[in-house]
């Protein structure tokens, strides 16, 4: 009959007494300690940079540009609540197009009481209020120092999003923005201006045509250098019809001395 296999007893205290006897050196060794720590974040970062990457939002689709004057009233249909989710803010009598910061300017963020409306007195008074009055306001009681804020905020507006348009005082008429003007968003150049310039370029050519064509340098030259000679030979002429008078006289005078 076979004899069962008595598992070794020994052989189990003694893998029991070297774990127990690692961790007493990690334990009980500082520097143990800390090369464990350093052996575990690499561990970590590397099982974290294998990982595939969370999906973000998905972005926001391009609008296509836009460009014209707003009154008070229609600037508060753009809060970015609208189904195309535009955003625009006015600054300083401008209007800009903030969608690309939606969600500082847009709903729920926190510049959102700005969004659709004329942000200048909240800017110039540090002031993040929602106002909803269709009336304009002209900023006719901020002080030098709070007009200078509106403007400095006016500046990196201007620097980071697209012009659009003005806001229109009570009874100003839109400006007519031409095709060209989409080109440059950030500088307004009404459809009157460019043709006045126009206008300008083309009166420039006839002024210049009915305006006599200035002579060749060689031409000038000769002309100059023909006149000269003649002058020499002009002035020439009396100098020796006087010499001749004064040959006859001091002849005459020796004639009559030696009579």
């Amino acid at each position: 009959m076979a004899e069962k296999a008595i598992p070794d007893a020994g052989a189990d205290e003694q893998q029991i007494g070297f774990l127990t006897s690692v961790i007493n050196e990690i334990i009980y060794s500082p520097l143990n300690l800390v090369l464990v720590g350093v052996i575990t974040i690499l561990v970590y970062k590397i099982f974290r940079s294998q990982r595939p990457p969370a999906a973000g939002p998905p972005p926001e689709p391009e609008l296509p540009r836009l460009r014209r004057d707003f009154t008070v009233s229609e600037l508060l249909q753009y809060d970015g609540k609208q189904a195309d989710g535009r955003v625009l803010v006015a600054v300083n009598g401008s209007v800009y197009d903030v969608t690309k910061g939606k969600r500082f300017y847009g709903p729920g963020g926190p510049y959102a009481a700005f969004g659709g409306r004329d942000a200048s007195r909240g800017l110039a008074t540090f002031s993040v209020t929602s106002n909803d009055k269709a009336e304009y306001d002209d900023l006719s009681d901020l002080t030098q120092m709070e007009m200078e804020s509106v403007r400095e905020w006016e500046a990196q507006f201007k620097e980071k999003y697209i012009l659009v348009g003005r806001l229109l005082k009570p009874g100003e008429q839109p400006t007519n923005y031409s095709d060209e003007d989409e080109d440059t968003p950030n500088e307004s150049t009404p459809t009157g201006d460019s043709k006045s310039a126009s206008t300008k370029d083309e009166t420039k050519p006839a002024a210049a045509a009915a305006a006599p064509a200035p002579s060749s340098p060689k031409k000038t030259a000769d002309s100059n250098s023909s006149s000269s000679v003649a002058t020499s030979e002009t002035a020439a002429a009396p100098t020796e019809a006087t010499s001749k008078v004064e040959d006859v006289k001091s002849g005459g005078d020796s004639k009559a001395a030696t009579e």
